[in-house]
């Protein structure tokens, strides 16, 4: 979600709120799923014994080096990419949607694997610390108890998972901690050998195992990126946990492992852990601490193990909740629970394959230890640093491909994780039966079940694309944060640029081509700026009781909020003075030719390689670099013809000509469309008019705009959930439906169309008039007499005024119109702003979405800026050109829309905002923010405009 509406969301409270989770929740639940006393008790003597013996701390060392400069890559592709699906966005993203998709399976298996097998060695390792105890229990009934814990805190809100793994994350490191600091005391710096650092024991024949366990000891650090939506903060909390997490595990190892080998001495280190095996830990804290600490530790293991598990386990969950709103899995699992806010379907699918996996298994008699525990773990563990080397590639493919000069530090360390990464997947590859522990023949080809994986996902990407190309379209296509650290290059220009239009595009055009130095020329016909929102403009489609659809938290300009005294939807005034105040706070009204109009504006030479000629309405005539289009859509009114309305003798209006509700006193009047304003004038016809009707050819939705006491879009958009107890469906029309009712009872005919397939009517004013009769709802005109309407259902009705809300055509009435290939009334643009062939003319605000505007429109305006400095550097212009000629970016998506002129350039505004930031990251252009405009902004202190 955009940073300004989950900023709003916060100051609105509905009953419960929704808990996120901080940056310390995420590091408990990060270091937990490391498990880092497990790692120690279990994976330390593994090291010291088959691996690099003294040296296994170089190997954490070189381990968590390794991890560190993943995460530099990894920070650096979190502040651009919002990942809801882990690293299997990253993948895609950086190597494609094919191998995404491999990569989204090959971590499902792996997780659920591990979870599963975690399940087990809770059950066995907690059977026998209980038989050491005397007490005989069976290691099935433990590990059905833990799935049980896990199963309800799985459920519960992350919250209450993230609070008790801290506490058992704070035991297991303080446990460790005592151990650490009675060795350091007993032997000095002693207990801190240098022989453990020493080249020639560093690069000895057991260094691939010594790898091999170290970097499966870090097994849990990646599940960082897997509460992002969840995360209160995702573009701080996200790194910042990944990148404590990584030092804090790495410190921790390096330096336990490091007393460790002081404790026994160096020469002695791989005998000691030989002799003693899965005991060596517990017996050497015995020996420094007592005896009272060891046993406390040996239970701290159970927990540590528990710990482990659920963090594991919410990790797998996460992994299915996300796949399964990519529609790679079931719907079902992608649903958060309505009151908890967690993804509860997800969990409850993991802990039911878990409790299926564990019990399936207990019936077989077998010893877990050697078959369920080593085979799930250890294709776990490889399936997980699998997924972590992918990503690590597709993470410096990524940045490499929009890498620009003081990025080379961040690309170095990218390329260094990946590489390590791609060396420790090969280690486990390589000596998995010794990772495994098992002399199972079997276990050593449990690697090539991620070779299937992959290959499934290869073909089931290739499924998708060819029989769901809508849902593969929109695969890990997530939202991109804005950038707008990158610089705009210095050109001087050959000439100059002319706008067309005073009102907000045509300001959002000349603020854009302020900041990147573009010279211009801008007129407005008019004699002040505001376009539609000044009801004294010649032409102004405006009225009395008009307001905005869209809230003022969602409307604001960049750089410029709505004041705090605005109501949640300021009227047309409010909305003037905001737009005049914007103009005067950016410097921008006194570089507007008020009072003159461009009569005609001609290209020159073959595709305008020579500029435009533009007339002007005071009979002058001027050349151009560029031409921009920012005169608006709703100022040539679109009127339909119906059989006999020519000899209806009654008053007929187009909804441009309305203005107060004075004008419908004592009249019976028709109202022919529903569109926002159609309804809002139905609404003041129900009030003033004599008697007031409305026509609609179809059924609509209807959108209250406010849910709960809070603005619908930031309701929506933000996160607000409602107050406890009520239950606010998923699917849009299921909501609608609970909200507004049964539309058929006002007579209204029931939606032919999903809530989001049209333009939304953001009115529910309308139903209070249906239901008290104020208004009555009619079907389709059929035709038109002298005296009134028949409508398709028969009825006949006289009226005295008939006012059609039918739109506009979208009209630049100084261009000729060969010049644009059209379709149902709308000019074909590239991305909807750039002619493909005349250079120089582009569009601001020829799109339709369901979203909030202004800021949509600054993308748009920072897309021709972006075209102008190209046209003149020459920079990438070849490459530029053939884009705008050629390329043809699904702009929908998933989406579908109802087939009218109306929707003809309607697009998803989530995709449509994606593609304009990969094109500008391509071009190396900054994204429009707050932050971007400053140095224009009069009313900050700064340094001055550029230019």
């Amino acid at each position: 979600m955009d940073d300004a509406v989950r900023a709003a969301a916060r100051k609105f409270e509905t009953g419960k709120r929704r808990k996120f989770l901080s940056t310390q929740k995420i590091i408990f639940l990060v270091v937990a799923a490391a498990a880092p006393l497990a790692a120690m008790v279990g994976n330390l003597p593994i090291a010291l014994s088959r691996g690099l013996g003294a040296a296994t701390p170089a190997a954490f060392l070189f381990a968590g080096l390794t991890l560190l400069c993943f995460s530099v890559g990894y920070a650096a592709i979190s502040r651009r990419v919002v990942s809801t699906g882990a690293f299997y966005t990253y993948v895609a993203k950086g190597l494609g949607k094919p191998i995404g998709v491999s990569a989204a399976f090959t971590a499902m298996l792996a997780y659920v694997a591990y979870t599963v097998g975690l399940a087990a060695f809770l059950g066995y390792f907690g059977a026998l610390a209980a038989s050491g105890a005397g007490l005989h229990v069976s290691w099935l009934l433990i590990a059905l108890g833990g799935i049980a814990i896990v199963a309800v805190l799985g459920y519960r809100s992350i919250d209450l998972s993230s609070k008790v793994l801290g506490v058992l994350m704070a035991a297991e490191v303080g446990v460790l901690a005592v151990f650490d600091v009675a060795v350091l005391l007993a032997k000095g710096w002693h207990a801190l050998p240098l022989a453990a650092f020493a080249p020639g024991a560093v690069i000895g024949p057991g260094l691939g195992v010594g790898l091999m366990i170290t970097f499966t000891s870090f097994i849990g650090f990646e599940s960082a990126a897997l509460y992002g939506e969840e995360a209160e903060e995702p573009t701080r909390s996200i790194p910042i946990a990944t990148y404590a997490s990584v030092i804090l595990i790495g410190i921790f190892y390096l330096v336990t492992a490091w007393l460790t080998v002081g404790a026994v001495g160096a020469e002695e280190a791989s005998r000691a852990a030989t002799a003693e095996g899965g005991a060596f830990m517990l017996n050497l804290t015995g020996r420094y601490v007592g005896d009272t600490v060891e046993q406390i530790m040996g239970l701290l293991v159970i927990t540590s193990l528990l710990a482990s598990y659920l963090a594991l386990h919410n990790a797998a969950a996460r992994y299915l909740f996300a796949l399964s709103r990519e529609k790679l899995l079931p719907p079902v699992l992608g649903k958060f629970h309505p009151a908890r806010y967690a993804p509860s379907n997800a969990s409850l699918a993991v802990s039911l394959i878990t409790l299926a996996g564990v019990a399936v298994f207990g019936m077989t008699r077998l010893d877990p230890y050697l078959s369920l525990i080593p085979a799930l773990i250890g294709l776990g563990t490889f399936g997980i640093i699998l997924i972590q080397a992918m990503a690590g590639t597709a993470i410096f493919a990524y940045l490499w491909r929009g890498r620009s000069a003081g990025q080379w530090a961040v690309l170095g360390a990218a390329a260094a994780g990946a590489v390590g990464l791609i060396i420790a997947a090969a280690l486990v590859a390589q000596n998995f039966s010794l990772l495994v522990s098992s002399t199972l023949p079997q276990m050593a080809s449990l690697p090539w079940l991620f070779a299937v994986t992959v290959a499934f996902g290869l073909g089931f990407a290739a499924w998708m694309r060819r029989y769901r190309a809508k849902a593969y379209s929109v695969l890990a296509e997530t939202h991109l944060r804005a950038d707008s650290a990158r610089e705009i290059p210095k050109v001087a220009f050959d000439g100059r640029y002319c706008i067309i239009g005073g009102g907000p595009c045509g300001l959002l055009t000349a603020r854009a081509f302020t900041l990147a130095g573009v010279p211009y020329d801008q007129f407005e016909r008019h004699s002040d700026v505001g376009g539609i929102w000044d009801v004294e403009n010649p032409g102004s489609s405006m009225y009395e009781s008009a307001h905005f659809i869209s809230s003022k938290y969602t409307s604001a300009f960049f750089g410029a909020p709505m004041p705090e005294s605005y109501p949640d939807y300021p009227d047309h005034r409010q909305l003037l003075a905001y737009i005049r105040d914007f103009a005067a706070r950016f410097g921008l009204k006194d570089k507007i030719t008020f009072g003159v109009e461009v009569v005609k504006a001609t290209p020159l030479g073959e595709d305008a390689r020579d500029g435009w000629r533009v007339e002007l309405s005071n009979g002058e005539t001027r050349t151009y670099q560029g031409l921009v289009v920012a005169n608006g859509v709703t100022w040539h009114p679109s009127l339909p013809t119906y059989p006999g309305l020519e000899r209806f003798q009654g008053e007929v209006r187009h909804a441009v000509t309305y203005r107060r509700p004075a004008e419908f006193t004592g009249k019976r009047v028709l109202i022919v469309g529903a569109g926002n304003s159609g309804v809002d004038i139905a609404c003041d016809a129900a009030r003033h008019a004599g008697k007031a009707f409305i026509s609609l050819r179809r059924g609509y939705h209807f959108v209250p705009k406010h849910m709960f006491g809070v603005p619908t879009d930031v309701f929506l958009g933000g996160g607000v959930h409602p107050p406890k107890g009520v239950v606010i469906p998923d699917d849009p029309d299921k909501m609608l439906g609970a909200i507004v009712g049964d539309l058929t009872r006002y007579g209204l005919k029931a939606p032919d169309h999903k809530a989001m397939q049209s333009h939304p009517i953001m009115n529910t004013q309308i139903l209070h008039y249906l239901a008290h009769g104020d208004l009555t709802a009619k079907e389709d005109v059929v035709s038109f007499s002298e005296t009134g309407a028949v409508f398709k259902d028969g009825s006949v009705e006289a009226f005295d005024m008939v006012l059609f809300a039918t739109g506009y055509d979208y009209r630049m009435p100084f261009l000729d119109e060969a010049l644009f290939d059209w379709k149902q009334g709308r000019p074909q643009l590239y991305l909807n702003i750039f002619h493909r062939r005349l250079r120089g003319l582009s569009v601001v605000g020829y799109v339709e979405f369901a979203s909030a505007g202004y800021q949509r429109f600054d993308e748009m305006a920072q897309m021709v800026a972006m075209d102008a400095v190209l046209e003149q550097s020459g920079a990438n212009l070849e490459i530029w050109r053939r884009m705008k000629a050629q390329a043809a970016p699904d702009l929908r998506g998933a989406s579908t829309y109802v087939d009218s002129p109306r929707h003809a350039n309607y697009v998803d505004v989530n995709v449509y905002r994606r593609v304009l930031s990969e094109v500008r990251e391509a071009f190396g252009w900054p994204d429009p923010s707050d932050a971007l405009y400053q140095p224009l902004d009069r009313d900050r202190a700064g340094p001055p405009p550029p230019g």
